[in-house]
């Protein structure tokens, strides 16, 4: 199948085409979280995700067909994110599990944790929009530079030194000893 074919068989929702999909790249996924700590349970998990990421994006037209971004290698890099993501929390969780002897915070230490988060997201929202999308994208939504660069229709590199750029932008603003600002 060329990559318009598969493209259109995944927007129409066409069986044939996510069968497609299985036979061809589900052994890739597989080992990716095999040699990541994974089982082949948690491969078809993430596998399962990964094909409802990409029909949501493509429904959502987050993602076109192009000469530059082929299907599989975008399949492949939402789920490596996503088994990322999900190795995170789990070791996250585990940690917390490991540890039943977890300090409690004081009040003081959690009125200034939220003190420090609000003045942040305030002196974030004083970046321009393309910063405030491109570090979100980033940093919450976990996506990679070549999916920002896609997104946003920019190359990778003009990508990397925009989130560079930003970030050196939010730190000059940022400054959590001054938090009555």
């Amino acid at each position: 199948m060329t990559e318009q074919e598969i493209f259109d068989g995944i927007a129409r929702k066409d069986n044939r085409t996510f069968l497609y999909l299985y036979n061809k790249y589900q052994d890739s996924i597989l080992r990716m979280v095999q040699k990541n700590n994974g089982n082949e349970e948690d491969a078809l998990d993430i596998f399962q995700e990964g094909l409802i990421a990409l029909w949501t994006n493509i429904s959502q037209g987050k993602f076109k067909v192009n000469d530059k971004a082929k299907i599989s290698t975008y399949l492949y890099t939402l789920c490596r994110n996503i088994w990322i993501s999900r190795l995170r929390k789990k070791k996250y969780t585990q940690s917390i599990e490991d540890n039943p002897n977890i300090q409690t915070v004081e009040v003081e230490d959690m009125t200034e944790y939220h003190e420090r988060v609000n003045k942040l997201e305030r002196d974030f929202d004083k970046l321009g929009e393309a910063c405030k999308k491109l570090l979100t994208l980033f940093y919450y939504q976990k996506a990679s530079l070549q999916e920002i660069a896609e997104s946003m229709d920019l190359t990778v590199k003009t990508a990397k030194n925009t989130k560079y750029r930003c970030m050196k932008s939010l730190r000059a603003i940022y400054k959590p000893e001054n938090l009555a600002s």
